[in-house]
């Protein structure tokens, strides 16, 4: 008899990896919970304007996109991993939970915890209601400061605690209060580390009776992870995508930072760019597998039909488009990412809703039943993947780097404990907000010693100009022939940058 928590069809996997639907039932027992489960898998620096997803991870597009939904309107508003997972967890703007960036006032775990946001997570009410929660991976920037620690809400905690985990070796796991060092064997290897612990929670959790949420969170494919060492063979060489963007010949119409710093930048992308992007691409192949032996231990267990799985990544990822490296910027490469969610009563499809990290929270709460634990910025998708039509946004806010002398003038610091020293924590690039509607992206930038007069701002017509080549606002004649625009998107910016809860929506 296959077991599950309810009536349910169980899943038979074929020799092909291909999955075929079966009319098995099992009777549950009176003490299951009909419940569903929750599975989210979030990639790490995964964007969907360069990086072609579905074919670096074709099982992925087989098991989930193609059952479920794609949103091809997926956007992290706060594009840097430790400000997007807060939001992710939280379901709230990095103005809200406080976190824009990865380390300092503004940024890192320290932020996060300050800020009061550990007893607010989806988690803690998830755990609270009675589901087994579990993760494994990367939690949150800076919890090396304090490694023992176990945030409130997770029954299987596996958290990385050292910067180690982003090479996929020699990295350090907190296990439930004990700290494991992992080694650089091929069994070590990060990626598949966390889908053996994924197997386990799931038939664990299966048995148990218990509906469940786990969250498998690789570092792929974060520089500098390498492929796992069976995917050396077959990760050729591979040239990063030439867009129209990339290396972008003439930058005068952007910020002064980006203008200042536009030759170190072109060269840094000449010199590590392609091996950056083929490593991503191998790297990607393991996390495939992944997602596919997760699929596949839900359909051991009989509990793939009652369990909801989301797919995605904490923010995108600049592969040269505008002579940037990395992520953090207000383009459509840091903000874009891939989003699927397969599960219950959800028919194939896409979706082109604007779906935001912090729509995950109420999502997830939404299909548990579950009371958020607090005030949410975000939506629940429900609706949407239902294929419930209505009201829905037409734009968001998007912020990184934090106010005032925390951020905003590009440098942000604060004082070591018990002296009098400033400790700096240099931004990659100036503070900004902005907004982003379904046509225009319009930028503020809070850059260093710049006088308010001075400001710099962008604006893009992203129907006529998807690449973000023009700025609309550099010049003073363009700043005149959109003034109403720019006030209209002003206003909004203002009012977005201060929401919360319910006026976020």
């Amino acid at each position: 008899m296959v077991s599950g928590r309810s009536l349910r069809r169980a899943l038979t996997v074929v020799m092909t990896g291909a999955l075929a639907w079966t009319a098995s039932v099992s009777a549950a027992s009176a003490a299951d919970d009909p419940r569903p489960n929750i599975v989210m898998i979030l990639a790490d620096d995964l964007d969907i304007t360069s990086t072609p997803v579905w074919q670096a991870m074709p099982r992925t597009a087989e098991l989930l996109r193609d059952r479920g939904v794609e949103f091809t309107n997926g956007f992290a508003p706060m594009p840097i991993c430790c400000a997007a997972r807060s939001s992710i967890l939280t379901g709230n703007y990095g103005h809200n939970t406080g976190v824009l960036t990865n380390a300092g006032p503004v940024g890192g775990f320290e932020a996060f915890r300050a800020n009061g946001n550990e007893s607010r997570t989806f988690v803690t009410a998830l755990h609270g209601a009675g589901y087994r929660t579990g993760m494994a991976g990367k939690y949150l920037n800076g919890l090396e400061d304090d490694p023992g620690h176990i945030p409130p809400g997770w029954d299987d905690w596996n958290a990385g605690v050292d910067n180690f985990l982003y090479g996929g070796y020699n990295y350090t796991l907190n296990e439930n209060g004990r700290l494991v060092k992992y080694g650089v064997a091929p069994r070590d290897y990060e990626t598949d580390v966390i889908a053996e612990k994924s197997s386990r929670f799931i038939t664990e959790s299966a048995a148990s009776g218990q509906p469940f949420f786990w969250y498998a969170a690789s570092t792929s494919p974060h520089f500098p992870l390498p492929p796992a060492p069976r995917h050396l063979p077959d990760t050729r060489p591979t040239a990063a995508p030439r867009s129209p963007n990339y290396q972008e010949a003439d930058v005068s119409d952007k910020p002064s930072w980006l203008i200042d710093t536009a030759g170190p930048r072109a060269a840094t992308i000449a010199a590590t760019n392609d091996l950056d992007y083929t490593n991503r691409l191998g790297a990607l192949k393991s996390l495939d597998e992944m997602v596919a032996g997760i699929v596949e231990t839900l359909a051991r267990t009989g509990e793939l039909d009652n369990t909801y799985l989301l797919f995605t990544s904490d923010n995108g990822y600049s592969l040269g488009a505008h002579r940037l490296t990395q992520k953090m910027a207000p383009y459509e490469e840091s903000m874009r990412v891939p989003l699927v969610v397969a599960g219950p009563g959800i028919a194939p499809g896409r979706s082109d809703a604007m779906a935001l990290s912090i729509d995950l929270a109420p999502t997830v709460l939404d299909w548990a039943g579950v009371a958020a634990p607090g005030p949410v910025d975000g939506r629940s998708l429900a609706p949407v993947l239902r294929g419930e039509t209505g009201s829905w946004r037409s734009d968001f806010a998007a912020e990184y780097g934090g106010p005032g002398a925390g951020g905003r003038d590009g440098i942000a610091q604060e004082q070591v404990p018990g002296t009098d020293t400033p400790r700096i924590y240099a931004l990659d690039m100036p503070s900004w907000s902005a907004v982003r509607t379904s046509r225009y992206l319009y930028v503020r930038w809070y850059e260093r010693e710049r006088p308010l007069a001075e400001r710099e701002y962008e604006l893009y017509d992203l129907v006529s100009d998807p690449y973000q080549l023009t700025n609309l606002v550099k010049t003073a004649e363009g700043r005149a022939a959109h003034a109403d625009l720019v006030a209209d998107l002003d206003r909004r910016l203002e009012e977005l940058t201060t929401c919360a809860g319910a006026t976020c929506r």
